[in-house]
């Protein structure tokens, strides 16, 4: 009895095994690190009971799934702020309002076109926003202010804007002082100037921009009137026509030099080039290196001296400093939503600070401002690098036929240009509201686009007579209001307690891989048999029905999966989202990402020719289309 005991559960083991993701080891590999018998699998030497034997399957399973699954582990590092690398400083770019600060960060950033929104009316830039440029072989980044107002009642969000560039002023390693030529110099311009020499000008160079000066001729002299500011040579520049910027951003990178307000060698990597150059040609000529004399350049012709190796290392390293730096792999998350639903306020709370001015004023939010952090690497890794999420808040968009040609029009094209550019989109929602037309529109974008998506629902807080199936009709509500995206998660949060909120990293963290997941071919094919044995084609009243004779994934970002067919128009809109649906419910991990399915026409000859047998069995076999195809 108890041989016959023993013989059943080595038959069910080897049963299990052939169904499990590690069929591939051999039985007696597994049964060996488990203790289950000896090197031998045809017999064992000890009798076991029923409780043993049950025992033992689950430390087989247990020693399985630590052995053959790959997936990989949650990272449960804290979220913090991502630390900027020392090597790119910032410049600050501050000034009264409407002097032309946005128009000349564009034109040194190379972003005229998508870059600061410029108009011809004061208060357009509000928050700090940053944008990465290039000068003389130097990577630095340059922190677009709002327009400074040191009397509240002049402008409005003046104390918030006056905030944020403080900010800005604190961390950056140079300012520059913007300033109207056409105008001459004004009050407020020199209660900024004096503010700079008194609080700024000791730890870093402060450059003075003149702009507005198009004319060659009238530039030099509207430049002039501001020698009285005490901040230097006004240097004329045109933010329009980029006049003088270069002279600007040479003046700056000296002083930052002589300051030593950044990292040691910035701004030096051209003369250091040029110095190894000259040597270069210095040794080749067989003339004097620097700090040679005549006798050091007679010892060198015999090999006494200084080392030719030297000076054409010393070129290499100055060539090699010219090289790009490849940057780490960012997640780019997008906070969308309608205007006044705590955009800003769920990106000040992600941040810890307040990033971005937050009022109850609809529309406070224009540019678009990024919020950088990161997750340190596993503390088991230590080789291992850092996730970088770059938070994107944009500004609230209303219906199409309430926006005007504007600033708000380029606000709205920048919010719908961070949806294309990321890879995951934070659909914000008022719990307290529901879903309106604007909130299904935008959610018909995303999916549109092939974004990622998690809907958070903001101020939870505020729901009043919450109780137990609050939570679960507010999700059955939201699934069914907001059809285009029934795949993506929902997260009730508050911005202003912080409640849930830090449950977003963990929604991205899915989504972001449900975004890049590929599936085998095989596996889709299985899929895509067993739909249709649920459920065929419909067939039209001609006769006339669709036939599936396989599909493949061609691309992620998002999952792309192209079906072959006889004819895609025979294939409807309601049997299209039937295969997504049967999509989702087979396979787990697309339940935050759009499935694009694209339906290709092949005649029946093209495809048995192609084809290595059925689809789902691994390509082995006749070849043969699905049953309802022959």
């Amino acid at each position: 009895m108890k041989n016959a005991l023993v013989a059943a559960i080595i038959v069910l083991l080897k049963t299990t095994l052939a169904f499990s993701p590690s069929r591939h080891l051999p039985i007696s590999l597994l049964t060996q690190q488990n203790g289950l018998i000896a090197r031998s699998n045809t017999h064992i030497n000890s009798m076991v009971s029923d409780d043993e034997a049950e025992l033992m399957l689950n430390e087989f399973y247990d020693g399985e799934d630590d052995d053959v699954n790959l997936s990989p582990k949650p990272n449960k590092q804290p979220i913090r702020r991502f630390k900027r690398p020392k090597k790119v400083p910032l410049i600050a770019v501050v000034g009264r309002p409407n002097v032309g600060k946005s128009a000349l960060v564009n034109r040194i950033a190379g972003t005229q076109s998508g870059g600061a929104i410029v108009a011809d009316e004061e208060g357009i830039t509000r928050d700090r926003t940053y944008r990465t440029a290039e000068f003389l072989g130097e990577t630095f980044q340059l922190v677009d202010t709002g327009g400074l107002v040191f009397d509240d009642n002049d402008a409005i969000f003046a104390k918030e804007i006056r905030e944020q560039a403080m900010i800005a002023i604190e961390e950056s390693s140079g300012v520059i002082l913007v300033v109207d030529g056409q105008a001459g110099p004004t009050a407020m311009d020199e209660q900024l100037a004096a503010f700079l020499r008194k609080e700024v000008l000791k730890k870093m160079p402060v450059v003075l921009a003149v702009n507005k000066c198009e004319s060659d001729k009238s530039g030099t002299y509207m430049a002039s009137q501001f020698w009285g500011l005490g901040l230097g040579e006004p240097f004329a520049v045109s933010a329009l026509h980029g006049v003088g910027t270069a002279d600007l951003l040479e003046s700056m990178f000296e002083g930052i030099v002589e300051k030593g307000s950044a990292i040691k060698g910035f701004g030096t990597k051209v003369k250091e080039l040029e110095a190894a150059q000259q040597a270069l040609v210095a040794l080749d000529k067989g003339i004097a290196l620097e700090g040679e004399d005549e006798t050091d350049v007679f010892l060198r012709q015999y090999g006494v001296g200084r080392d030719s190796e030297d000076v054409i290392q010393r070129y290499e390293e100055a060539m090699s400093a010219f090289d790009d730096v490849p940057n780490m792999e960012e997640i780019n998350i997008a906070i969308v939503g309608r205007p006044n639903v705590g955009k800003s306020s769920l990106l000040n709370t992600l941040f810890g600070s307040n990033r971005a001015i937050v009022s109850d004023i609809a529309g406070t939010t224009r540019d678009s401002i990024d919020a950088i952090m990161e997750r340190p690497p596993p503390a088991n890794d230590p080789d291992g690098l850092p996730t970088i999420y770059r938070f994107v808040d944009t500004a609230g968009i209303r219906r199409k036929g309430k926006v005007e040609f504007g600033p708000e029009f380029f606000m709205v094209n920048r919010a719908l240009r961070a949806i294309r550019r990321a890879d995951v989109v934070l659909l914000v929602l008022d719990a307290t509201a529901g879903v309106t037309e604007q909130d299904r529109i935008l959610a018909q974008k995303i999916s549109d686009d092939g974004r990622a998506c998690v809907i958070v629902c903001n101020k939870w807080d505020a729901v009043i007579d919450k109780d137990s199936s609050t939570y679960d009709r507010s999700v059955k509500y939201f699934r069914d209001e907001l059809p285009q995206v029934r795949w993506a998660p929902i997260l009730f949060v508050s911005a202003a307690t912080g409640q849930r909120c830090g449950k977003i990293y963990e929604a991205v963290d899915s989504a972001v891989q449900a975004h890049r997941r590929r599936i085998s071919t095989s596996v889709l094919n299985e899929v895509l048999r067993d739909a249709i044995l649920w459920q065929p084609p419909p067939a039209r009243r001609n006769g006339a029905q669709a036939k599936i004779y396989y599909g493949s994934q061609v691309s992620t970002r998002p999952p792309t999966m192209v079906i072959f067919v006889n004819d895609p128009k025979l294939l409807n809109d309601n049997y299209r989202r039937y295969l997504d649906r049967k999509m989702r419910e087979s396979l787990d991990g697309f339940e935050s990402t759009p499935i694009r399915w694209m339906f290709r026409g092949r005649r029946v000859r093209d495809v048995t020719r192609n084809m290595n047998g059925d689809p789902g069995d691994g390509g082995s076999g006749t070849s043969n289309p699905f049953p309802h195809a022959i």
